[in-house]
């Protein structure tokens, strides 16, 4: 029943994630995140990656901060990235299982980097390495529909780059 409910979760942040790359704004793009945040870190704790599913939580409060700061039309304080970073180390060193969870420690860092920045399509980039590095986890910890998410997150990533660059270089006839 676990690996069941871990895929029907990771199914369903799969679908939300992948909207959320197509949103100019913002504010939609991290709550969207926020509620796929949720099923993804209940899919990896139904599968037993908890350094993964823990650290998939903290980063849903990561993502509240990101958006009250961009509700507010404020760029957030750096200084706010040493607790998130911290946090996710703290959960690496108390849960640790295997090796693999070294990547559960460090993508969330660097999803926290990413995040922190205000250009979109520079989020777009820097989300790709650590999406193809979950790729990697999530098929060792047979968390298949998470797999499944991060790649096709990587394909959303890329199309949404290629979409905004176009967009921003009037050169559609490039498609």
């Amino acid at each position: 029943m676990e690996f069941i409910l871990a895929q029907i979760f990771g199914g369903i942040a799969l679908l939300l994630v992948v909207v959320s790359y197509f949103w100019k704004d913002k504010k939609v793009f991290l709550m969207l995140q926020v509620i796929a945040n949720i099923f993804y870190g209940l899919s990896f704790v139904f599968s037993s990656a908890l350094v993964f599913g823990i650290n998939s939580f903290i980063s849903i409060v990561r993502v509240i901060v990101l958006y009250v700061y961009e509700k507010k039309n404020m760029s957030p304080p750096i200084y706010l990235v040493i607790p998130f970073v911290l946090s996710y180390l703290t959960v690496g060193i108390i849960f640790y299982q295997q090796p693999i969870d070294i990547i559960g420690i460090f993508t969330p860092m660097l999803f926290t980097i990413a995040m922190w920045m205000k250009n979109m399509q520079l989020v777009r980039y820097l989300m790709l390495l650590p999406n193809a590095l979950l790729v990697l986890s999530a098929l060792l910890y047979s968390a298949y529909t998470t797999a499944l998410l991060d790649a096709v997150e990587i394909v959303a990533v890329v199309v949404a780059i290629i979409t905004f660059h176009l967009k921003k270089h009037n050169t559609k006839w490039l498609l």
